[in-house]
């Protein structure tokens, strides 16, 4: 906004020059024929946006808004609202200034990258918030590790969310003590999750052991099973070792283990992160009593190993 039309607006001027480094000014202006000014939502959802920004970039040092003053312009149709960020957890004050200048700063570089990149290459915005960081002191006192690819988009999911409140003849300006961005309401990125898929390794072959959470009991086909962390689904199709099952002539219970062989799907984002796994069992080639692997993994004493029927060994696909 040039510097005369603040001039003419002594209410917003008054708030302009009492910025800190801390302080973070939302403006939001309807377009030409708007007859009120925006909703409090619209610019809730702008604020979000500002909290969800600073946080993503201040990695696990939390950070806390509050909000000073709300200017409501009937005539220019505006509304804009003062908050005030607060670091939490650090060591001296002159940390946090250069903490909030950094976070200030990487916010305005994620709106440019937003509404400037041509490619829109998420490695580009993090080589620019990398020379952020290299510019402050935070490079030499504690401060956050830099955003991954998933808090970015985290980010910039958030933006795009506010944007769409708004039409293209609307304004929106974000204003901070180290410099100030207008929203490029036009300019849209539909789907932010595709900014993660840079690369994928399909179909890649290998051999895993699930553990079966819930054996296919009531014969619909499918088995819920878990391999780490990660909880999937596998369909049993006739020619399995699982037939053997369907016959009652394998026992397998919860806590019992499935050898397979499976199809991996892994997506990495820009910085080779990996960012999900999917599986497909293509065969399983042995079931791996739970009371066995206990036992061989404990040495336990023969006695000390409940005996299970001659169906409950192990049994191999051929």
């Amino acid at each position: 906004m040039p510097s005369e039309q603040n001039q003419e607006r002594t209410g917003f001027s008054d708030i302009l020059s009492k910025l800190h480094d801390s302080d973070v000014v939302i403006e939001t202006t309807m377009g030409t024929g708007a007859r009120r000014a925006p909703d409090l939502h619209s610019v809730q959802l702008v604020q979000d946006a500002v909290e969800t920004s600073y946080r993503a970039l201040a990695g696990s040092i939390r950070v806390e808004f509050e909000s000073l003053a709300v200017l409501e312009e009937h005539e220019k149709r505006s509304l804009s609202r003062w908050l005030r960020a607060e670091v939490r957890e650090s060591d001296s004050d002159d940390s946090d200034s250069s903490l909030l200048k950094f976070l200030a700063r990487g916010t305005l570089a994620i709106i440019a990258w937003m509404d400037g990149s041509a490619t829109l290459q998420l490695a580009d915005l993090q080589q620019a918030i990398r020379v952020l960081a290299w510019g402050t002191s935070i490079t030499t006192n504690a401060h956050p590790v830099l955003p991954s690819s998933v808090d970015l988009v985290g980010a910039i999911t958030a933006w795009q969310r506010a944007k769409n409140t708004f039409g293209e003849s609307d304004e929106v300006r974000i204003i901070t003590n180290n410099g100030s961005a207008d929203l490029d309401l036009s300019k849209k990125i539909p789907d932010p999750r595709t900014l993660l898929l840079a690369r994928k390794l399909v179909n890649h072959s290998a051999d895993m052991i699930f553990l079966v959470e819930m054996p296919d009991y009531q014969g619909t086909g499918q088995w819920q099973l878990k391999h780490g962390e990660t909880r999937t689904t596998a369909a049993a199709e006739a020619g399995t070792l699982l037939d053997k099952f369907y016959r009652r002539e394998l026992d397998i219970r919860p806590g019992d283990a499935l050898r397979c062989r499976v199809d991996v799907e892994t997506s990495y984002g820009p910085d080779h992160e990996v960012l999900s796994e999917r599986f497909r069992i293509v065969e399983i080639v042995e079931v791996l009593p739970a009371t066995r692997r206990e036992g061989e993994m404990t040495a336990q004493r023969p006695s000390d190993v409940p005996s299970r029927n001659p169906a409950e060994e192990l049994e191999t696909a051929s």
